[in-house]
């Protein structure tokens, strides 16, 4: 799988957006300026993720755009949906034809093609905005995330 520039200028956005204080928005010029992304690029970037609600803009003086929502509440699985990214390492998983592979619908590595996207899908759903600014591993998140979830089915019993 490989991100296209939407995702990686997206996220590129939101980071920015971010690591502004409390209610101070950023304009799309500085932010495309800040980030070398071509302006109008951005700004189709920028309509996507607020039609997703991961951010929200504001018109006028002090206007420009901020988070809509806490950087731990925004998953990297939002931010690819938000753009139109798919984790399907192949089109068959999208139930798409696929013009070029004429094995689709007898395909010994369909089941592991899933694998793959649910394993990819998987990472992308555990990993949020405020985990890029903690600079932890995957590893380490999967771990602290998991004896969470035993914490609460041990203080659930």
């Amino acid at each position: 799988m490989k991100l296209t520039t939407k995702t990686r200028y997206a996220l590129r956005a939101l980071i920015e957006m971010a690591q502004q204080p409390p209610g101070k928005a950023l304009s799309g010029s500085v932010i495309a300026k800040r980030q070398r992304v071509k302006p109008k690029y951005l700004e189709q970037i920028l309509y996507r993720l607020r039609q997703a609600r991961l951010i929200r803009g504001k018109k006028g003086p002090g206007g420009g755009f901020s988070l809509a929502r806490d950087p731990r509440e925004i998953r990297l699985r939002d931010v690819l949906e938000a753009v139109g990214e798919t984790t399907a390492p192949v089109l068959c998983l999208l139930g798409k034809a696929d013009s070029h592979c004429a094995r689709a619908a007898a395909c010994p590595m369909k089941a592991c093609w899933n694998e793959l996207k649910q394993r990819v899908d998987s990472f992308f759903d555990n990993y949020t905005l405020a985990d890029i600014f903690s600079g932890a591993s995957a590893a380490a998140l999967r771990k602290e995330k998991s004896w969470r979830k035993k914490e609460s089915r041990i203080m659930n019993q």
